[in-house]
């Protein structure tokens, strides 16, 4: 009231010669007079301020009603009214008497701001009226002082004549731009504003504006002068405070304000902050719109306009050092997203004081005002304008309520050159992104919230304790059946930008800041860019150092951190897009390889799946790369392969339940569907899914994680040469452990590894892919060098690789080389460890339980057993019978024989055992090398001084009585007589005449009958005959034959070197009558067939005195033999010494004769 009567008496001590000056003006006026009583305003007072709420006998009030009129063509002031009141107006603000006013008024306030006193020693006119208003804000608003100087700056605002720092330093400006004119811009040619209220100022502003949107280059000069460039802004500060101050705004947005911000009190901002929030509602008029987006940009150039957020975070601006100096007002620090993140960046502090209530709704209001409209950020306006335009303003407008920036996001991700944001609009949106801090509180991101409203309120309500867990729970569901469409597209643009920048997930943030600065060398405030050696903080490349961190064992993180980790990168594996690495490197990858046909989701793996073709490897290292990582980290954590993890749900938590617990299951899940792929719970889908990555394993074994963890040092040690491929490492690794075990070299696996060796040879062992192309990279080596006989041999029809490598291992003899040697080696590493042969502990699962419980690596050694293998079901008979006959024709596939006669062959075979360790043979079939050899040192060691172990022994017979039962098991009999079994000793044949237990015997007989032709069948023949005399048990027939009578007769007879058979035709010889008849006829056949062979090949039998002590050398039990004997003839010489004089004497004379 008091500022009022101020005016009152100035307005009446200067209404005489304000209507003197007025020209045609009525009346006289005296000192008393006031604005009412000139003819000049009579009718346009009665005729616009005889309202309520105008107090007529005031001419403050007056002077504002005539001011806040003319906001259209029929309401607007009369040319001679129009001049009284800017003279009242002048001489209000620029005579003696205001400065007079403003000492008495503000007299108080003065003496405290020694500043503000200073204003009135300026003369200059529309100095000091300009120098106060810059304390308004400083001032108490209860004070009659803020009234005084809250009502001039109304009075200031409505004509940029009454400013004088603006005049004088903006002259050339207005006069260069045509802003000095009453009638208004183009850009409000709807509204109608006169009195100049505001318009040269808007004018300037508008060209502000432009100059900056158009980004003049380095040479290029400003088109708004420095000094005028600063006034401009310093009074849009002042407008942006008081919604009554902004003319223009005032005008425009009147109806606007009575709409959307009735409550509101004007001052401090909120009316202009309350239109912000509603410039997208449909009903705001179009006017009103465009100069609210005038005045966010300049409030993002210069964050002194965000007064409600500057007022309620003064505090913290300063606890924070976010005040930026004034003399860099132009610079980047005084953008409204630099005081923003600079805010937040104190709020994360760990040391800092926590912001006010206050404070932390303005930056939450000022982020989602980011949001919804992009001009508010400079750089957007900036560097973003062309695709603004070419994007997305398809009708010429700009889309509403934050769709421009998701678009300008949507555009970000596009692989497509042509329509890519450059990379300053890239990295501008980064910024905006950054600063709206949507990982803290997704709601400020309106676009965002409308689109995922369902999803928020229904299956992600339960996890919406922190917004942070509600966008997790988003991305959780983002390939889900309930997922809107929109949610999912505007949620990926929102992530793709998260995955570009650690700092945006707070969670991860809050966890992992320490170790990110520590170890990834991360810049240690949140809001920075730079660290201080002005080195560029990169955010994809900060985001994989904590990725391999996470999943480092070794040198492990803080497990909050390591969880965090976990959590995102799980979360982001849905889509390529954001995997930065993987996104950077293969952009063109995948438009060459995955742009038909092909779901986001399945872009992974459509990578996956190409990458170790020779071209594409050629073409794309950098992105082979990047997957090849990314797929490691699959490996060892099943939960980043989502997709597989949601489709194999079901048999996981049947049969998998014990790792799900797991924060990191290494594989193990994976191991677990492979080894139930069978499982009733599998669906075509999961089983799809598993397949793909146990393809992935089979080409590179660093996918298989377990197996490279265990072997990874063997592998570098033994099979550097081998690179990656898995199949080649298993065959060398193979090699080694055959090598160490069998040919006892000094290099040997580690136990882990020869475990997970085990492991994956199963695996690829029990492949069974319905795209037979794909069957191959469980051995591309093996099935690159067998193509032909594949598909000569019809093994390319096979359902799994395990029926296709049986099916060459059939028919191995009509195989060409390279191919042999393959398959060879496979028959190698499964003859040393039987629990590698998947094949035989299918077929005979049940006869293994039966009858070889206890053993495992040799149950073949146990089912091949002769008393054994007769018993077994026909398909586990079937497939030891081939095992059996594949590993007589390679001393190598007989592990027990070479070990058990290791040091013999080193002794008696010296040549073939250097060949079965050279190299050269390594893949080579050597038939009856070492075995020839001991089964002649055997025959021999009848007759002559060869000395072999009794396990060596026990394994050359074993070898003997394999091929009593399967001549087959005997190549070098076999092959010898091949033609006369099959012209009359065929099985068919025996079966159908009865005669012959089996086809050995029906040799015998052709044998001993003359009918053998071919000598070396018949010498063949003899040989075998000869193996049969040292010991009785190696002659089944005539062991069965005579058993009984060995029990009679020859119970004590020490087995071996023909003594039970020597025994037999001894009692044979003395007509014995214990013997049986069975035995006297079969023995009287064997005594023929011995003596036809020692006539036809001079076979030896152990008949002289020199055979007999050969014999009594090499016996085992010699020793005790010896000394019986010799306890014999001592006991002779004795009685002949004792009882000699017993006989008659003879004459002495006789003697002496």
């Amino acid at each position: 009231m008091a500022a009022s009567r101020l005016f009152f008496v100035l307005l009446a001590s200067l209404a005489s010669s304000g209507a003197q000056q007025a020209g045609g003006a009525a009346g006289s006026a005296n000192g008393h007079e006031s604005l009412l009583s000139f003819d000049a305003c009579k009718e346009d007072i009665h005729k616009l301020c005889n309202k309520e709420g105008v107090d007529l006998k005031s001419d403050m009030s007056i002077l504002e009603c005539l001011q806040d009129s003319g906001y259209s063509e029929t309401a607007t002031l009369t040319a001679a009214c129009e001049t009284l009141v800017w003279q009242f107006k002048v001489k209000l603000t620029q005579d003696d008497r205001f400065t007079a006013a403003a000492k008495q008024y503000c007299s108080a306030e003065m003496q405290s701001i020694p500043a503000f006193g200073a204003c009135v020693s300026q003369t200059a006119p529309g100095y000091a009226l300009s120098c106060m208003m810059d304390f308004t804000q400083n001032v108490t608003k209860a004070s009659t002082c803020y009234g005084f100087l809250s009502r001039t700056e109304r009075l200031a605002f409505s004509d940029f004549r009454l400013v004088g720092p603006f005049v004088n330093k903006c002259k050339n400006d207005i006069e260069r731009h045509g802003c000095a004119v009453i009638t208004p811009d183009k850009a409000h040619e709807k509204v109608r504003v006169p009195h100049t209220q505001g318009m040269a100022l808007e004018c300037l502003i508008q060209k502000v504006i432009a100059v900056e949107k158009k980004a003049p280059g380095p040479g290029e000069q400003s088109k708004i002068e420095e000094g005028c460039r600063h006034e401009v802004m310093r009074l849009a500060e002042m407008q942006a405070e008081d919604f009554n101050l902004d003319r223009p705004m005032f005008f425009a947005c009147r109806a606007d304000r009575e709409r959307y911000c009735r409550d509101v009190p004007a001052g401090g901002g909120k009316i202009f902050e309350c239109l912000l929030f509603n410039r997208h509602d449909q009903f705001m008029q179009p006017e009103c719109a465009k100069v609210l987006a005038e005045r966010a940009h300049l409030m993002g150039k210069d964050y002194r306009m965000a007064h409600p957020l500057t007022k309620a975070c003064q505090e913290e601006m300063t606890a924070y050092k976010c005040e930026p100096q004034a003399n860099l007002e132009s610079a980047a620090h005084f953008h409204l997203n630099w005081i923003l993140l600079c805010l937040e960046n104190g709020a994360h502090q760990k040391e800092s004081k926590p912001a006010s209530e206050a404070c932390r709704h303005e930056m939450l209001t000022h982020r989602q005002l980011m949001m919804e409209e992009f001009r508010i950020a400079p750089e957007i306006v900036l560097t973003c304008a062309k695709e603004i335009d070419s994007y997305c303003s398809p009708r010429g407008d700009i889309e509403a309520e934050g769709r421009t920036l998701h678009c300008l996001m949507a555009h970000a991700q596009e692989r497509d050159e042509k329509k890519q944001v450059s990379p300053e609009c890239m990295q501008a949106l980064g910024m905006v992104v950054k600063t709206a801090d949507i990982g803290s509180n997704y709601k400020v991101d309106k676009v965002l919230y409308a689109s995922c409203r369902p999803i928020i309120d229904s299956i992600c309500a339960s996890d919406a304790q922190s917004e942070a867990s509600t966008l997790t729970c988003l991305m959780k569901n983002v390939d889900s059946p309930n997922m809107p469409k929109e949610c999912e597209k505007r949620l990926l643009e929102v992530q793709y930008f998260f995955a570009r920048d650690w700092t945006l997930d707070p969670s991860m943030y809050a966890a992992c800041h320490d170790e990110a600065v520590t170890r990834c060398s991360a810049t240690p405030n949140w809001h920075e860019t730079k660290n201080p050696s002005n080195q560029v903080d990169p955010g994809p490349a900060i985001l994989a150092c904590l990725y391999r961190n996470a999943y480092d064992e070794e040198h492990p993180m803080s497990t909050k951190c390591t969880s965090e980790v976990h959590r995102v990168l799980r979360t982001r594996a849905v889509r390529v897009n954001l995997i930065p690495d993987v996104e950077m490197n293969c952009r063109e990858a995948l438009s060459e390889y995955c742009s038909h046909n092909v779901q986001p989701q399945e872009e992974m793996d459509c990578l996956q799946t190409h990458m170790h073709k020779e071209d594409f490897e050629r073409r794309h290292k950098t992105c082979k790369e990047a997957i090849v990582k990314f797929t490691q980290f699959e490996a060892k954590d099943t939960k980043l392969n989502r997709a597989l993890t949601r489709a194999c749900r079901p048999v996981i938590q049947a049969h998998c339940t014990q790792f799900l617990n797991e924060e990191i299951d290494h594989g193990d899940v994976m191991q677990c569907l492979l080894e139930n792929k069978e499982a009733d719970e599998m669906t075509n889908k999961c089983r799809t899914y598993v397949n793909h990555f146990e393809l992935l394993t089979m080409r590179d074994y660093h996918f298989s994680y377990r197996f490279q963890q265990a072997c990874d040092v063997d592998i570098k040690k033994h099979c550097s040469a081998s690179v990656d491929d898995k199949a080649e490492i298993i065959r060398c690794l193979s090699s080694v452990a055959f090598e160490h075990r069998l040919l006892s070299t000094p290099e040997d696996l580690q136990k882990d590894c020869r475990k997970q060796l085990r492991v994956a040879y199963l695996q690829q062992e029990q492949v069974d892919f319905d795209d037979k192309e794909h069957m191959a990279d469980a051995d591309p080596q093996l099935m690159r060098k067998c193509a032909s006989d594949l598909k000569r041999l019809q093994c390319d029809q096979a359902k799994t690789f395990e029926d296709t490598i049986e099916c060459l291992r059939v028919r191995f003899d009509q195989l060409e080389p390279d191919c042999k040697a393959m398959v060879f080696e496979r028959e190698k590493i499964e003859a040393v460890d039987n629990e590698m042969d998947d094949e035989l502990q299918r077929n005979c699962k049940a006869d293994i339980g039966k009858y070889c419980a206890g053993y495992k690596e040799n149950v073949l050694e146990c089912l091949s057993n002769t008393k054994i293998v007769r018993l077994l079901q026909r398909p586990c008979q079937k497939i030891v019978s081939e095992r059996m006959r594949e590993a007589a024709k390679d001393v190598r596939l007989r592990p027990g024989l070479l070990i058990a006669c290791q040091e013999e062959t080193k002794q008696y075979c010296p040549d073939d055992y250097a060949k079965i360790k050279n190299p050269k043979y390594a893949r080579q079939m050597l038939e009856g090398v070492v075995v020839n050899c001991l089964r002649e040192k055997f025959r021999r060691s009848l007759n002559e001084k060869i000395r072999l172990g009794e396990q060596c022994q026990a394994e050359i017979s074993k070898v003997i009585l394999e091929s009593e039962f399967d001549v087959k098991l005997d190549p070098q009999l076999f092959d010898a007589c091949k033609g006369v079994i099959e012209k009359h000793c065929t099985q068919a044949v025996i079966e159908r005449t009865g005669t012959y237990e089996n086809v050995l015997e029906c040799l015998k007989a052709d044998f001993y009958s003359g009918q053998i032709n071919n000598g070396e069948c018949a010498s063949q023949i003899a040989l075998r005959t000869q193996e049969a005399m040292v010991d009785i048990h190696l002659d089944p027939i005539l062991y069965q034959s005579c058993g009984i009578d060995i029990q009679r007769v020859c119970g004590r007879v020490q087995p071996g070197h023909s003594r039970v058979t020597a025994c037999l035709m001894d009692a044979l010889e003395a007509r014995n009558p214990m013997m049986t008849q069975p035995c006297i006829a079969k023995l009287t056949d064997r005594n023929k067939l011995w003596k036809k062979a020692h006539d036809d090949f001079n076979v030896g039998l152990p008949g002289s005195f020199n055979e007999l002590v050969a014999a009594l050398d090499a016996h085992p039990q010699k020793v005790s033999i010896l000394g019986w004997l010799g306890g014999i003839v001592f006991l002779l010489f004795l009685i002949g010494c004792c009882c000699g004089r017993a006989t008659k004497k003879a004459a002495y004379e006789l003697k002496v004769r």
